[in-house]
C-alpha cells in the first residue's frame, strides 16, 4: 500500500511513518517545515518528503492519506482530498488498525514525563528479552530510533499479544476527530503519570482533561492494569468516575499498597507495600525521574517483568533525546 502522510515531520507522525515503512508500505509525506533531524531520519528510511501542501500531490495517487493534527480546514491539499472524495484517516486511527490490533499495548499518559517514562518502560522490556514495539515522542538513546514494530511473526506481521509501548498524548486526534489521541490505543496497561491543566487551546479547564482521561480508563479491560500516581488528586477524581481494572499506585507513603522509593533520586530502594523489591542506581537526577521509574516498574510487572529485573534494567537506562 502507498501511504501519503500530511504533517509527517512531527514526532508522532514521523514515528507512524517509520512504522508504516518497516511494515513494508510505500510511504511519502509532506509538511510545512521539512528540516533535520526528522527529515534526515525519514529520508534514511527511504521516505520521500515534499515541502508544503501543494494540490499537485494528488498526482501521487496514494491508496490512503494519513492526516496529522497539524492540518486544518483551509489547507489546500486537504481541501483537494475532500473535494475529490479520496480516502483519508488520522495517524492514531491508522496506528490502531494496522499496528496495535492484537498487541498488548502499554500506554503512557500524563501531563509531564510521557517521553521519558515511555523510554524507560520500553528499555525495561527490551532488557528482559521481550523485543517490544514502541513509538516515543523522542529518540531513546538505548535504541537510536523513535519507533519500531518489535517482534514479528512468520508472516512478517506484528506478533499477536506481544507488547507495544506507546507515548499516549491527550491532545486531539485530527481536525475531523476531536477525541484525545490515546482513546484509539485500547491499552491493556495504562500509566497515568500525572494530570494538570495544559493545552488551553483545546481544553476549557482541568475538568475537561479529566474527562478525556476517564475515556482512556474506560478502554482498559478488567484484566488490565492502571498504574496511577498516588499523589495526584486529579487522578483520584478520574478514578472516582468509575474504574473496572486493577490499580497499581506509585509514590505511596509508608507501607501502603503500591510502589514507593527510599533514598536519593540517583540511588534509591524500590519498595512494594513496604517490602524491598529492588534498587536503582543511575545517572538521572530529580524526584520526577524517580517517580517516572516507579511507574515504569509497576507497568512492566503487569507483563511479567519482576521489579528486581526492572531495577537492573534502569541502571543501564541512557535517557532520551527530545525537542525543547
Amino acid at each position: 500500500m502507498h501511504i501519503h502522510i500530511l504533517g509527517i515531520c512531527g514526532t508522532f507522525m514521523g514515528g507512524v511513518a517509520a512504522l508504516a515503512r518497516e511494515a513494508g508500505h510505500r510511504v511519502t509525506g509532506c509538511d510545512a517545515g521539512v528540516y533535520p533531524p526528522m527529515s534526515d531520519q525519514l529520508r534514511a528510511l527511504g521516505i520521500d518528503l515534499i515541502e508544503g501542501y501543494s494540490v499537485d500531490q494528488l498526482d501521487l495517487q496514494p491508496d490512503l492519506f494519513v492526516i496529522g493534527n497539524v492540518v486544518s480546514r483551509g489547507n489546500p491539499l486537504m481541501e483537494a482530498i475532500l473535494d475529490a472524495g479520496l480516502p483519508y484517516t488520522s495517524g492514531p486511527q491508522w496506528l490502531s488498525e494496522n499496528v496495535l490490533q492484537g498487541r498488548h499495548v502499554l500506554a503512557v499518559a500524563g501531563t509531564h514525563g510521557k517521553t521519558t517514562t515511555t523510554s524507560m518502560l520500553t528499555w525495561i522490556l527490551e532488557h528482559a528479552g521481550m523485543q517490544p514495539g514502541f513509538l516515543v515522542g523522542g529518540v531513546p538513546e538505548n535504541f537510536g530510533v523513535s519507533a519500531r514494530l518489535g517482534r514479528i511473526d512468520a508472516a512478517s506481521r506484528p506478533a499477536s499479544g506481544h507488547p507495544f509501548v506507546i507515548e499516549a498524548d491527550e491532545y486531539d486526534t485530527a481536525f475531523f476527530d476531536k477525541r484525545s489521541k490515546f482513546v484509539h490505543y485500547r491499552p491493556r496497561t495504562a500509566i497515568l503519570n500525572n494530570l494538570e491543566f495544559d493545552h488551553a487551546d483545546i481544553f476549557a479547564d482541568l475538568a475537561a482533561i479529566e474527562t478525556q482521561f476517564h475515556h482512556l480508563v474506560r478502554t482498559v479491560p478488567k484484566s488490565g492494569r492502571l498504574v496511577v500516581n498516588a499523589r495526584e488528586e486529579s487522578l483520584n477524581r478520574v478514578l472516582e468516575r468509575g474504574c473496572w481494572s486493577d490499580v497499581a499506585r506509585f509514590g505511596v507513603r509508608g507501607d501502603a499498597p503500591g510502589f514507593r522509593a527510599r533514598g536519593e533520586p540517583h540511588a534509591f530502594d524500590v519498595l512494594k507495600a513496604g517490602v524491598l523489591v529492588g534498587r536503582v542506581e543511575w545517572g538521572l537526577l530529580g524526584e520526577h525521574n524517580q517517580m517516572n521509574a516507579l511507574a515504569a516498574i509497576a507497568a512492566a510487572e503487569h507483563v511479567g517483568v519482576t521489579p528486581q529485573q526492572a531495577c537492573e534494567a534502569l541502571g543501564q537506562f541512557a535517557n532520551v533525546k527530545r525537542r525543547l
